[in-house]
């Protein structure tokens, strides 16, 4: 596994999949899994020192934007693209099987995770074909670990928390969160979520999280929670949202996280939509 693990959690039990999935037919994989090869192979070729991933959400309905956002992404090299949630707008079937398409013809060496979004009504079925709604992404040889919970009912329960709570008490030297919606704070209070917030923030804070990665709101912002740097992406394609609803800047990105040397950094990449379409 070149140093890599993937966790996943179903039920009350934590599966670890690693290359029990080669050879596994592509029809009967999730895009999870197959991603997961797809990363495995970029990390045993990655600079331990210089690496990059990518964030963005939010992409329903955008499809223009999105790829041209996955083309420009690609361009970077990253390890991966997570995903923050919101890849359709009811999470039917035909639209999960669309996002799959579009990943397919635009950018098909990358590998994606995605966070559960509100929109993906459908756990089972987002399951089915997209991933686990709770991952841990980890590998020693670059030192990151990155933990994505599904908050998509307007809350982070007990079983997400202690997930979070479990994966984040293992050593790394980055360690990054992913949830779909933000916490309800003193500077984002719309659009955010206010049970189990109090209880994320001293987690992060306790965990010393590098950083913590949020969407559903359709715009680009940044907040300190505690000492957590934390950053809402939800500009991958989706109509956007003013600063009169959400402080933030209002435009079509995505985020390009860099590790050189120890030092992380996160900044906005901007994708211009075309009008004319």
């Amino acid at each position: 596994m070149n140093g890599c693990t993937f966790l996943l959690r179903l039920g009350t039990g934590v599966i670890l999949l690693g290359t029990l999935l080669a050879g596994l037919p592509a029809s009967a994989a999730s895009l999870y899994q197959r991603s997961l090869q797809q990363f495995a192979a970029r990390t045993a070729k990655a600079d331990p020192n210089h690496f990059r991933f990518v964030v963005v959400g939010d992409s329903r309905g955008g499809d223009a934007v999105f790829r041209k956002i996955l083309v420009k992404a690609a361009s970077h090299q990253p390890l991966f693209v997570l995903h923050g949630g919101d890849v359709g707008d009811s999470g039917t079937r035909k639209e999960l099987v669309h996002f799959l398409g579009l990943l397919a013809e635009t950018a098909p060496e990358l590998p994606v995770f995605v966070v559960k979004g509100n929109h993906e009504r459908d756990a089972a079925l987002f399951e089915e074909l997209i991933g686990p709604r709770n991952f841990t992404l980890d590998c020693s040889r670059t030192g990151i670990r990155l933990v994505a919970a599904d908050n998509s009912g307007d809350a982070l329960k007990g079983p997400e928390l202690a997930y979070l709570t479990r994966q984040l008490a293992e050593p790394r030297k980055f360690k990054f969160v992913a949830l779909h919606i933000p916490p309800k704070t003193g500077r984002w209070d719309w659009h955010t979520f206010s049970d189990g917030a109090p209880e994320l923030l001293r987690l992060l804070n306790a965990a010393k999280v590098d950083m913590a990665f949020f969407s559903h709101v359709h715009t680009y912002a940044r907040d300190t929670l505690g000492a957590v740097p934390a950053i809402v992406t939800g500009g991958g394609g989706g109509t956007l949202y003013g600063p009169d609803r959400f402080p933030g800047e209002p435009i079509h990105h995505f985020i390009l996280v860099s590790v050189d040397n120890g030092k992380v950094t996160a900044e906005p990449v901007r994708v211009e939509e075309d009008k004319n379409q």
